[in-house]
C-alpha cells in the first residue's frame, strides 16, 4: 500500500509500555527476536492481542499485510518479508554493523508513529485549497451533498477499490460500481482536504486525472481532493480578460487563484480554513476591494482590504484606558500589523470582536502607540521587551505538573511552541501548575521549568533522549474528529 509509514525507532528503555516486558526473551511467542543477524517481527493472526498493537506500532493493515505482502514506508527502512503463510507474516531487517544490541530482559519500546496529521499518508492542518482535473471531476459534490468519486476506464478490472484517508487506506472497506460512465463511490464527507488512490486488481495508483497530488512517501504520489466550504463571487467586469484571488490565505500571491468567468461575472469555489481572512480581486492587474463586502480594513500601509471569517467569534477585550485616543489589536494571527485591528471603545474600555481558527496565539494591545500585554491575562510567553500575552482558542489538551506547590514560576516549552525560552506561564491553582492549549494531531516534546530548571513531566512515562543528554517528554495527540459527516 502507497502510503507514509514513519521510521520505526527502536529505544532501549527501562519502561513497559504495555501489560509485561515485551522482549524476545520475555515473550514466549518471540513476536522480536534477534536470527541470524536479523532483527525479525512477527505477525500472527492466532495472537490477536500482540498482532493489533504490533500493526498499530508499525503502522500497518492486515488485510494488506496478507493480501499483498505489501509493507509500504517499511520497505525503504530496510524491512523485508521474511515468511508468509496463512496465519502468519513476518518481517524482517538486517541489525546494523556494529551496533551492540543486547534485548536480554529489558523491554523494547517502539515509538507510536501513527498515522497522524502532518505525514503523507494524512493530511496537516491546510489554509486553503483548490482541484485541479485535467479531462472531467474525477471527485465532485452531488445534489445530495455527498462527494462522488469517479474513475473512468479500466472496464476490464474485476475490482476496484477506493482508499484514502477518510477511510484509514482500508484495501477492501470501500470497493467501488462499476457502472456506464466508469467506476464511482460515493462518501459523505466534511470541507477539508483529502488524499485518496485507487486499488485496480490489486495495483495502488494515483488518479491520473487529477493534477493536484504529493509524495506518498513510497516514491509514489497521492491525489489531493479539497471538499470546498466557500465561493468567492465577483459581480460584472464582464470584458475583463483574468481575475485573481489573492489574499491572506495565499500570502497574497497574484497568480495562483484564477478566477472562473460566469454569466454575472466572476466566482472561485475555495476551501478555506476557519479564521478571518483578509482579500482582494486583481482584475486585469488592478487591484480590487469586493463590492459586494462591506467589512474592510486597513493593511497599516494606507491601503484597505476585504475581510471575511468562518467560525465562531471571540472577543478582546481591554478594560480601562478609558481616556486613550486609539486601541489596536496585534497578534501572530495578523502578522502583528500594528494598523489593521482597531477597537471600538466601550463604556468599560475596549473590544474587538475576531473569529480565530482552533489554536493558540501571542498578541498585545496598542494604546496610542504604547505595545502592553493584556492585563486581565496572566498567561504569557516569553520575557521583557519580546513578552506577549497567550490565548488558546478551542484547547483540547491540559499540560499538568503536580507536587510543586512551592514552586514560584513554573513555564512549559516544546516542540508546539519551537522550544521558546521562557516558555508558556503556568498557572497555579491548589498546589498543581496547568496550562490548556490546542495542539493538532501528532507528537510533541515537551519539558517544565521549575523556577528556572528544566525537567521532564514525572507523571509521563514517554521520552525521547536529546542531545543533552537529559531527554524530553513526548506526548501524543489522536485525531479525534471525524472525517464522515453523520
Amino acid at each position: 500500500m502507497n502510503k507514509d509509514f514513519s521510521h520505526i525507532i527502536f529505544s532501549f528503555l527501562l519502561l513497559v509500555l504495555w501489560a509485561g516486558p515485551f522482549s524476545a526473551s520475555a515473550q514466549k511467542n518471540e513476536s522480536l527476536r534477534i536470527e541470524n543477524g536479523m532483527m525479525i517481527v512477527r505477525f500472527d493472526k492466532r495472537e490477536s492481542a500482540d498482532l493489533d498493537k504490533l500493526m498499530q506500532h508499525f503502522g500497518l493493515k492486515e488485510d494488506s499485510l496478507w493480501n499483498f505482502q505489501n509493507i509500504g514506508q517499511l520497505a525503504k527502512d530496510g524491512w523485508k518479508i521474511y515468511h508468509v503463510d496463512k496465519n502468519m507474516v513476518e518481517i524482517a531487517k538486517p541489525v546494523d554493523k556494529g551496533s551492540n544490541i543486547n534485548w536480554g530482559h529489558q523491554p523494547i519500546y517502539l515509538s507510536d508513529k501513527k498515522q497522524v496529521m502532518n505525514t503523507p499518508g494524512y493530511p496537516g492542518p491546510v489554509g486553503y485549497g483548490t482541484n485541479n482535473f485535467k479531462d472531467y471531476p474525477s471527485v465532485f459534490e452531488n445534489k445530495k451533498e455527498e462527494t462522488v468519486f469517479l474513475l473512468r476506464g479500466y472496464a476490464n478490472a474485476s475490482k476496484v477499490i477506493l482508499s484514502g484517508n477518510f477511510n484509514e487506506w482500508s484495501t477492501s472497506s470501500t470497493a467501488m460500481r462499476h457502472t456506464d460512465s466508469g467506476w464511482v463511490a460515493i462518501q459523505k464527507l466534511k470541507p477539508g482536504k483529502y488524499l485518496y488512490k485507487f486499488i485496480i486488481d490489486g495495483q495502488w495508483i494515483h488518479d491520473l486525472n487529477n493534477s493536484k497530488r504529493e509524495d506518498d512517501g513510497n516514491s509514489g504520489y497521492n491525489s489531493i481532493y479539497f471538499h470546498y466550504n466557500y465561493i468567492f463571487r465577483l459581480a460584472g467586469y464582464s470584458n475583463a480578460k483574468k481575475v485573481i484571488l489573492a489574499g491572506s490565505f495565499n500570502n497574497w500571491n497574484e497568480k495562483e487563484l484564477q478566477m472562473q468567468h460566469t454569466a454575472n461575472g466572476w466566482q472561485l469555489p475555495v476551501y478555506l480554513n476557519e479564521g478571518t481572512h483578509a482579500y482582494k480581486f486583481i482584475v486585469d492587474k488592478e487591484w480590487v476591494l469586493d463590492p459586494a463586502n462591506k467589512v474592510t480594513r486597513p493593511d497599516g500601509k494606507g491601503n484597505f482590504n476585504s475581510f471575511m471569517s468562518l467560525g465562531d467569534t471571540i472577543f478582546f477585550k481591554l478594560a480601562g484606558f478609558t481616556n486613550a485616543n486609539n486601541v489596536i489589536l496585534s497578534g501572530s494571527f495578523n502578522d502583528w500589523n500594528a494598523g489593521e485591528l482597531s477597537m471600538t471603545r466601550t463604556s468599560t474600555g475596549w473590544q474587538i470582536p475576531y473569529v480565530l481558527a482552533p489554536g493558540n496565539y501571542e498578541y498585545k494591545f496598542i494604546v496610542d502607540g504604547k505595545w502592553i500585554t493584556d492585563p486581565a491575562n496572566p498567561v504569557t510567553v516569553g520575557g521583557g521587551d519580546v513578552m506577549n500575552s497567550f490565548r488558546a482558542i478551542a484547547p483540547n489538551y491540559t499540560f499538568v505538573l503536580k507536587n510543586h506547590p512551592n514552586a514560584k514560576e513554573v513555564l512549559l516549552s516544546g516542540s508546539f511552541n519551537n522550544w521558546v525560552e521562557p516558555g508558556y506561564l503556568m498557572q497555579k491553582k491548589e498546589g498543581v501548575w496547568t496550562l490548556p492549549v490546542h495542539l493538532s494531531a501528532g507528537k510533541y516534546t515537551y519539558k517544565f521549568v521549575v523556577d528556572g530548571k528544566w525537567i521532564i513531566d514525572p507523571d509521563n512515562p514517554l521520552y525521547d533522549e536529546n542531545e543533552y543528554g537529559t531527554g524530553n517528554s513526548v506526548l501524543w495527540i489522536e485525531p479525534k474528529e471525524t472525517l464522515y459527516d453523520n
